[in-house]
């Protein structure tokens, strides 16, 4: 590691007044499926709709698990977390939630 004092390296100041640029809209989301709420964060809800990840409730308030694209860019390759901390692969966000609610769910 250099320590030398005199090297000619930029600093760069940053403005903590500055615009920091547009930030997207982020909503959160309920729907009941089969008795369970389905709850999802979804950014730029207005254009590209994309899931951030969602949480299911069970009708008796317990946690069923939650759910989240791996791929945050393309919204692709969804993994399902349990309430017991299990993994799961996912084909859609469909399957995952259909997972959750109707595979999941049954104690």
């Amino acid at each position: 590691m250099n320590h030398n004092a005199n090297d000619p390296r930029p600093v760069y100041v940053i403005d903590p007044d500055a615009d920091p640029g547009p930030v997207p809209e982020v909503v959160v989301r309920s729907d009941i499926e089969n008795g369970c709420t389905v709850t999802g964060v979804v950014i730029d809800p207005a254009d590209a709709q994309q899931v951030l990840y969602g949480t299911v409730t069970r009708p008796d308030g317990t946690f069923a698990g939650s759910y989240y694209p791996a791929d945050t860019l393309r919204g692709d390759h969804w993994r399902v977390v349990t309430a017991d901390g299990k993994h799961y692969h996912a084909t859609s966000e469909y399957h995952a939630v259909d997972a959750l609610v109707n595979g999941f769910t049954a104690s």
